[in-house]
């Protein structure tokens, strides 16, 4: 049964007809980088601050597991002011992942984005960067101005590619395709595109500084060192992302992310494991773009359980089924759901989900509530993860096959368990009721099923969301 749907899922949720039109897709991708070349070029003239070094892509389009329109893109910009030898020294932070950066002496940068002095005594924090969110913020709103400023088409061999008004922390294009193609096209190229039309793109922009020492990495007891040398052939980064400690005014943490790193082995994997991937990513995972991180089955979860699949402890280095491939991944993020704890693959000893969990805050009219109250609700949004994952394991592991309607019965919960999550963590966070587990998580086993049987309901009844056959 399990290779039936699986198949099925991916014809159905996976496929799109520029998967087989490279020509397009190339001429797309072309493009992008064009407008954010151009972007970076005023950028440098109206805003050197934020001068970038060199320009990284990251992200699925660049590891090959895009699924659907090449319509999302990544980038890492990494800062000229505060990248290379001698610019910053990394201190320690909330933790090994989670450092201070310290300008060193004669380095310039603005002191808006430095800690605020009048807190610290005797200002012996003074070349301290303060809050990354400052840093970013300012970023994108020079880039929503120059969106605005910047009235210009670029054309390209098949379409033309023109910017949408900024309206937040992602740069939004619109491709056109042409409606004739160009004398010259090659007859073969001309039977394989198709038409596209009109295709609207985001390309998500991250500042990153270059990590100033590769070998302090190495000391880190969480590193797994025989990634040794893909460490020194791609470096890392740390980015503007701070931890979900409240750092009032003091010294803030900023995030140090091996993207590219994973972009090469996400990408080095076979075509088993990547269709494996993207199936199991059109089925479950869920990301929204939010202020904040609320604890859900992302798309960067279901990556890191696919590191450890296929380079982990017990790689799996044959193409077995999707079934099986699909059943050990999903495992995985069970157990791993169920103590609560993931590790992220380059940074063994932190939680996948962050040092302090964030979930919503549930609390019900009509009833009173309580920081216990808040912890065991917690659990329960933990818990619907962990049984969503078990009846897709269960569903794919039968071994009776399923009717076409049951089939499509699967996948339309899938869709909506999806769509249910995203408009519960929205509606959370954007009226900021969200609770964070700041101490020892536990686990799963002290949310009862009753007690959970008694959260879906409450789902349903106060936000019309019917997950109960996750039961």
């Amino acid at each position: 049964m399990g290779e039936e749907f699986l198949q099925h899922a991916y014809k159905s949720k996976c496929e799109f007809q520029m998967e087989v039109n490279g020509t397009i897709t190339m001429d797309i991708e072309t493009g992008v980088r064009k407008m954010i070349e151009m972007i970076l070029q005023h950028l440098k003239i109206k805003s050197p601050v934020f001068a970038v070094a060199n320009l990284i892509p990251t992200g699925s389009f660049y590891e090959g597991t895009k699924i659907g329109a090449p319509d999302e893109f990544d980038f890492m910009l990494t800062l000229a002011k505060l990248s290379g030898a001698d610019k910053i020294s990394l201190q320690p932070g909330c933790s090994d992942w989670y450092p201070y950066i310290k300008l060193q002496p004669g380095v310039e940068f603005p002191q808006k984005y430095k800690i605020n002095n009048f807190y610290e005594e005797e200002r012996k924090n003074k070349d301290f960067l303060g809050n990354p969110r400052f840093v970013a913020t300012d970023f994108w709103k020079e880039i929503a101005n120059i969106n605005a400023s910047v009235n210009e088409n670029i054309p390209l061999t098949y379409g033309t590619m023109s910017f949408v008004p900024c309206n937040g922390k992602k740069l939004e294009l619109q491709y056109i395709q042409n409606s004739t193609l160009p004398q010259n096209t090659d007859i073969q190229i001309k039977e394989e595109i198709s038409l596209v039309g009109s295709l609207k793109i985001g390309v998500d922009l991250m500042l990153a500084i270059d990590h100033p020492s590769l070998e302090s990495i190495l000391k880190l007891p969480g590193f797994p060192k025989n990634f040794k040398e893909l460490l020194y052939k791609h470096g890392c980064h740390v980015i503007p992302k701070s931890c979900h400690t409240d750092h009032m005014a003091h010294t803030k943490c900023w995030f140090v992310t091996f993207s590219c790193m994973e972009r090469e082995l996400i990408n080095n994997m076979n075509e088993h494991h990547k269709k494996c991937y993207k199936i199991l990513k059109s089925l479950i995972s869920s990301d929204i773009t939010m202020s904040r991180k609320c604890m859900n089955l992302s798309s960067y979860t279901l990556k890191t359980a696919f590191l450890f699949h296929v380079y982990g402890e017990n790689e799996c280095v044959y193409s077995r089924t999707l079934s099986a491939c699909i059943c050990d991944v999903l495992h995985y993020l069970s157990s791993n759901l169920h103590h609560i704890q993931m590790p992220c693959f380059f940074a063994r000893d932190m939680n996948t989900w962050g040092n302090i969990l964030e979930t919503p805050w549930f609390q019900w009219k009509g009833e009173t509530s309580s920081e216990e109250l808040g912890y065991a609700f917690a659990l329960c949004w933990i818990k619907l993860m962990h049984k969503f994952v078990n009846y897709l394991q269960n569903t794919i592991s039968k071994h009776t096959p399923l009717s076409d309607k049951d089939t499509n019965t699967v996948l339309s919960r899938c869709d909506y368990f999806k769509k249910a999550v995203e408009v519960v963590m929205i509606y959370f966070v954007k009226n900021q009721l969200v609770y964070k587990i700041e101490k020892d998580p536990g686990s799963l086993e002290s949310c009862t099923d009753d007690f959970f049987s008694n959260f879906i309901q409450k789902l349903k009844y106060h936000y019309n969301v019917d997950l109960s056959f996750v039961e």
